[in-house]
């Protein structure tokens, strides 16, 4: 009786675990599925190295529907560049030595232009970079058969993109875009009511929190773009003006808080103020609720106008930002007929120069590492250890912690060349039915694939899986000795070693190291603004400091545990690059006194200080900020020249001859 009670409730656990992971559990068998009719398609077409297709099927899975779409587009271009290159490559060189010398320029090469940009069009650059590598390597050792592994390599890719969108597409979900046009809305809405608290109460500790927390979320919006618009043109359209909508609310952030710390006024004793605090906080009610998206926009338009005559820095922030939900927040609401204006705001997207260089650097050192033991040895599984050191020092250069994922890579190659050892060695010697092989690795593949969908085990059983593939080479003969399948196992793994170690002790790379180069890159911005003579390029610096500013906040979130302190000390940035801006329209226009000079030379000398040591230069940004605020306050209410010249229009009243400030007091 007690051994049935062990049956039923045992029975009762698995019934119930396989409820839970029914959704990862269909996503195996469809990866599976994939990889297996992958295999078996190249199969049947005798392309070369078939079991490139079911491990192409298998890394092109994705969780939304553009994801996979677009992956698979870029990957199939990456490959297709890769192998060209190889194959060019391979038809001039006769020797290790010039191989890999050839092999780390262009690694080089392709690894730093990866670091440079971003999302999938750097998972191309960096896949043509180690499909050269594999290409040269694979036909150094079977020379004869260089155009087949080139093609075959381009063709395995397409056969597995294919077979796997077939098999998985219909069951894989869209990426819920609403959701995004939301978060923009409400993060907007929250902006524009912290705008009216500010104006009503001026710079308390909670209206700087709420301020933290928009620029939080604003980051993480900005992060998420690529990602939502994978495989969509009509939202790919929408990219620019997305970013231009996230470069307005970072500058209505910095002017809000510059007038707050400027002036210090609010609005308890002006009864204009009064009413426009009130209609701010209704048009944030109504972004954050479900109005119609172009009334929120006109009613928000004619608070700008009004803005613009008295407190110039607010009115031109808040017009830019009606400008940019217009263009945003018109293609995804029914209302018609809204113009397509541009915005004035924009983000130009911070590349980290110094990290690139760095990334080349590694890659070619540990390519030439590998050919000098090559070389050195004569060894001739040196091809097949440079196969996978050139994937690892590529595809990864652009992780947060390359080296940590690395060790659970290192660990699961382990695993995966075990088990391919096993299968043909021990379970499929002198098999060469493809059914029986199939039939025998489909299991160890769904295991693989199954816990690849929890993050705890992602990395060591990607690699896992495909190097399993890669060692036991399934749809192709066995030709070599047992000695030859475990050398080319040690290899493959030891490849994967020198890898991590040029992570690890060469030239390491972690978020602390990328958020000190980002601070780094923001002081150098302020400095250049401050000195540069061109209004043109102090914009396109305080474009390319908005984009820097979020990096690092979402950064700081992700991996710092006193991240506010990093969110103020951007938030000040912003509050600099808006003064510097300010002052510069203020002098060009005859309108900026003498008092400001010293203040702000002090400024420009104290961020030059720290241009050497940015890991301490928070405090000095946000002091800074505090002290230009300060010195140009008055000049918040200085009208805009442009006011000017149309005031009558703006605001149906004539400035008197001679009163340049309408304050609210």
């Amino acid at each position: 009786m007690h051994k049935d009670n062990v049956i039923d409730m045992l029975t009762l656990t698995v019934r119930r675990q396989l409820v839970l992971q029914r959704p990862q559990l269909m996503l195996a068998v469809r990866g599976t599925a994939a990889a297996l009719i992958s295999l078996a398609v190249a199969v049947l077409l005798r392309l070369e190295s078939p079991y490139w297709a079911a491990m192409t099927a298998i890394i092109v899975i994705q969780p939304t529907r553009g994801l996979l779409l677009e992956k698979s587009y870029y990957r199939l271009v990456g490959t297709a560049i890769g192998a060209a290159a190889g194959l060019l490559l391979m038809l001039h060189v006769t020797s290790p030595l010039v191989l890999t010398l050839a092999l780390s320029l262009w690694l080089a090469g392709c690894v730093g232009i990866g670091n440079l940009i971003y999302g999938l069009r750097s998972y191309a650059i960096l896949l043509a970079g180690c499909t050269c590598a594999i290409i040269g390597a694979r036909a150094y050792q079977t020379p004869l058969h260089l155009h087949d592994l080139a093609f075959g390599r381009i063709a395995g890719t397409i056969v597995g993109i294919m077979v796997a969108t077939t098999v998985t597409l219909l069951f894989t979900p869209r990426q819920p875009k609403d959701d995004y046009v939301d978060r923009l809305r409400r993060v907007s809405g929250e902006a524009v009511a912290w705008l009216a608290l500010l104006l009503r109460h001026g710079g308390e500790s909670s209206q700087a929190r709420l301020e933290q927390e928009i620029l939080l979320e604003i980051a993480e919006i900005e992060s998420l773009i690529d990602v939502v618009g994978a495989g969509s043109l009509r939202f790919k359209r929408k990219k620019r003006h997305i970013q231009s909508l996230v470069a307005s609310l970072l500058s209505l952030l910095a002017a809000g808080r510059s007038v707050a710390q400027g002036s210090g006024r609010h609005a308890s004793s002006d009864d204009r103020l009064s009413q426009r605090v009130l209609r701010l906080e209704e048009v944030a009610g109504n972004l954050k609720g479900d109005t119609t998206a172009a009334s929120c926009i006109d009613d928000l338009q004619e608070i700008a106008t009004e803005t613009v005559a008295n407190l110039p820095i607010l009115g031109e922030a808040l017009t830019d930002l009606v400008s940019a939900l217009r263009l945003v927040l018109s293609a995804f609401d029914t209302a018609p007929g809204i113009p397509e204006e541009e915005s004035a705001s924009r983000l130009i997207r911070h590349r980290d120069w110094s990290a690139g260089q760095r990334a080349a650097l590694r890659a070619a050192v540990a390519i030439l590492t590998v050919g000098l033991i090559w070389q050195v040895t004569g060894w001739k599984q040196g091809a097949v250890m440079l196969m996978p050191a050139s994937i690892m020092v590529s595809l990864f250069s652009t992780r947060d912690f390359p080296a940590d994922t690395l060790v659970h890579v290192f660990v699961g190659a382990s695993i995966g060349s075990a088990a391919a050892l096993f299968c043909r060695l021990v379970l499929l010697p002198g098999v060469t039915n493809p059914l029986v092989e199939g039939a025998v690795i489909a299991p160890l593949i769904l295991l693989g694939v199954f816990a690849m969908q929890y993050r705890q085990t992602v990395a060591a059983a990607t690699d896992a899986t495909l190097i399993f593939m890669f060692v036991e080479q399934p749809g192709v003969p066995l030709t070599g000795t047992a000695y030859d399948l475990l050398t080319g196992a040690f290899a493959t793994v030891a490849g994967i070693g020198i890898a991590w170690a040029s992570f690890h002790y060469l030239m390491p790379i972690n978020p602390a190291m990328r958020m000190r180069s980002l601070l780094s890159a923001i002081v150098r911005d302020l400095h250049a603004m401050a000195e540069s003579e061109s209004s043109l390029m102090a914009e396109r610096l305080l474009a390319r400091l908005h984009h820097r500013v979020i990096r690092l906040v979402a950064m700081a979130k992700s991996f710092d545990a006193n991240h506010l302190v990093v969110v103020e000390g951007g938030l000040a940035a912003l509050v600099i690059g808006r003064c510097i801006q300010r002052r510069k329209e203020l002098e060009n226009n005859g309108l900026l006194s003498a008092e400001p000079h010293g203040a702000y030379q002090e400024t420009v000398a104290q961020i030059a200080s720290v241009l050497q040591r940015p890991e301490g230069s928070l405090p000095v940004l946000e002091s800074a900020a505090a002290r230009l605020c300060a010195a140009l306050g008055p000049h918040y209410c200085h009208l805009n020249p442009r006011s000017q010249e149309n005031q009558q229009v703006i605001s149906g009243a004539a400035v008197p001859p001679g009163d340049e400030r309408v304050c609210f007091e």
